[in-house]
């Protein structure tokens, strides 16, 4: 129990640093593209925080295996440089009992991502898609930077304000610019805020204190005009689809389209748990190095069965959801490949022969 203890915060130890590095890069890199959408006037910027965690939940079953692959070699290479290992086989402490203890820690891992990958990732998707279609629907002008010219009606118009109250209902110092079919219209207002018509539902911008210009279709030169306030329609914004891909769909819908598609992202879901359970296996079997090698000795090598393996799994999930390969077949003969390389080590590290006749406790 003491060594089960002692692995195990070894482990969890290098796998809290490595969740949060990948954490850290790959939600900087989102962060990043919320803020130029929110900056360029298409994505509110209270919502950048919620979609930021919503996107970590979503990708989080698949960070948590490789993170965990990653803390194994590093916590087992750290004993084998400082010839842990060879005190512990010393002690009757061997391969297969390190295996049994990282096995455990890696089932416990594979239910979290489980349940991560079949409900928590796609209600973590949908909601996202939720949230963004929500403020797809407000009002253009409801989360625009002030001091920067932002895009309106398509392209057919621009919006400028120089500032805006706290409570983001007033603004000041507003320039728009609108055209469609009937001609041009230039407006410029010391403020405007937005009012909601209660009978039609209708939103509009009332600009205040301010000048009109506007040049008609067919007409030459431009009508000018000055007045205290002035209404302009805003057209509510409407989603780009209503259609949810296939990763926000729940495990029942996938089961009832049974389709293709549905078939590759159920054998992904699927796939998330069970290559947390190989990937630690492969993890132990592949830290051994000498100690003249260092914690890293293995590194690299094990980084590249890595890629292989998720390039297997890929490359099946797209075989999947172009009907090549049956969905009976599914992701399995990567899994088992990755199995068979499992068996391969352990037959090298433990014996053969022990291996077949089932004597691991007898292999150091």
């Amino acid at each position: 129990m003491v060594v089960d203890r002692y692995l195990i915060r070894e482990i969890g130890s290098a796998l809290l640093a490595v969740l949060g590095v990948l954490l850290l890069i790959f939600m900087s890199k989102h962060f990043v593209r919320y803020m130029s959408d929110a900056a360029a006037g298409e994505l509110p910027a209270y919502l950048i925080t919620q979609l930021l965690g919503l996107f970590t939940l979503a990708y989080l079953p698949l960070l948590i295996p490789f993170a965990l692959f990653i803390a194994v070699l590093i916590a087992m290479g750290r004993l084998y440089k400082d010839s842990e290992m060879t005190a512990l086989a010393a002690c009757g402490v061997g391969i297969p009992r390190i295996l049994q203890t990282v096995l455990g820690l890696g089932l416990v891992t594979a239910i979290v991502v489980g349940i991560m990958s079949f409900w928590l990732a796609p209600w973590a998707e949908r909601v996202q898609y939720d949230l963004r279609d929500r403020a797809a629907m407000e009002s253009e002008f409801s989360f625009l930077a002030p001091g920067r010219f932002h895009p309106v009606r398509g392209g057919k118009g621009v919006f400028y304000l120089e500032s805006m109250s706290q409570d983001k209902r007033q603004m000041r110092e507003v320039f728009v610019f609108l055209q469609d079919e009937r001609g041009q219209a230039v407006f410029s207002a010391a403020s405007a805020h937005q009012y909601l018509d209660p009978d039609t539902g209708s939103r509009y911008l009332v600009l205040e204190d301010g000048y009109r210009f506007e040049r008609l279709s067919g007409e030459q030169g431009f009508r000018f005009y000055q007045y205290a306030a002035s209404g302009v329609r805003v057209e509510p914004r409407v989603p780009a689809t209503v259609q949810r891909p296939r990763i926000a769909w729940p495990g029942s819908r996938l089961l009832e389209a049974g389709d293709a598609a549905s078939w590759a992202e159920l054998h992904w879901r699927i796939a998330m748990p069970i290559s947390s359970l190989l990937l630690v296996l492969l993890a132990v079997l592949l830290s051994r190095t000498d100690p003249r090698q260092g914690r890293f000795g293995k590194l690299f090598l094990a980084l590249l069965v890595y890629i292989a393996y998720f390039y297997m799994l890929t490359l099946g999930r797209a075989w999947l959801k172009d009907g090549l390969i049956p969905s009976s077949l599914g992701l399995w003969w990567a899994h088992g490949l990755a199995l068979g390389l499992v068996v391969v080590l352990l037959g090298r590290q433990l014996g053969w022969r022990n291996l077949f006749a089932g004597r691991l406790d007898a292999a150091a």
